[in-house]
């Protein structure tokens, strides 16, 4: 795999998330997502992936990732992270459209 595959990958994905919000007017992108991307991947996620990292827990294979950042963290996870919040909160909008969706916050 090259590596900016994986890169390219994550950024598609963020992409096609962007039009599904957008087409389906969820309103997701903004402050809503900031939020959930600082308080659960800043606060929690990459947190545990720094020390994770840093303990040898795991580890990053250098021929899938464009860098690995000390402590062994490549500039792909935060976008990863930023992506699965996302795509958290597209699929929870898309859920309350179904019928005995909740309409609560």
């Amino acid at each position: 795999m090259p590596a900016g595959l994986y890169l390219a990958a994550i950024l598609v994905s963020l992409a096609g998330m962007v039009v599904i919000d957008r087409t389906q007017r969820l309103g997701i992108l903004g402050r809503r997502l900031l939020v959930a991307i600082v308080v659960v991947e800043v606060a929690f996620l990459l947190v545990f992936d720094v020390l994770g990292a840093g303990r040898g827990w795991f580890a990053s294979n250098p021929e899938y990732v464009v860098a690995i950042l000390p402590p062994g963290i490549p500039p792909e996870e935060p976008l990863l992270l930023a992506f699965l919040a996302y795509f958290t909160l597209v699929v929870q909008g898309l859920a309350r459209r179904l019928p005995g969706g909740s309409d609560d916050g």
